[in-house]
């Protein structure tokens, strides 16, 4: 293991749960769900986490909670899998699709407006 790692701040779980504003559990089951989240445990098995891991989770919720992805999108989209090109149905986020949802629920109304006037 890199002698700098040791040397870098550490935080434990309770505290990254603080800072990023969601609870210990969800973490942990973060952990579970995303590969790209793996904590180091110390001496006593507590996870620590770097501020890369800090990243990692804050970009988890991120995707999670304000894009509103799926786990499995967010999975996706931490592993760099979801090019334009190369979109899946579960990659979009659920905003993205109220979105395109709404623009053609306005053009249908354009169109019945439409067709009451002939």
């Amino acid at each position: 293991m890199d002698q700098n790692n040791f040397n870098k701040p550490r935080y434990k779980v309770g505290e990254v749960s603080q800072m990023i504003g969601v609870e210990s559990y969800i973490l942990r089951y973060w952990e579970k769900m995303f590969p790209q989240l793996n904590p180091l445990k110390d001496e006593s098995g507590q996870r620590t986490y770097t501020e890369s891991d800090i990243d990692v989770v804050k970009r988890i919720k991120s995707l999670l909670y304000e894009e509103r992805y799926t786990i499995d999108g967010a999975r996706k989209r931490l592993k760099g899998k979801n090019s334009k090109s190369d979109k899946t149905y579960t990659s979009y986020s659920i905003k993205e699709i109220q979105e395109v949802l709404e623009g053609v629920h306005n053009i249908l109304k354009e169109i019945s407006v439409l067709l009451e006037k002939d």
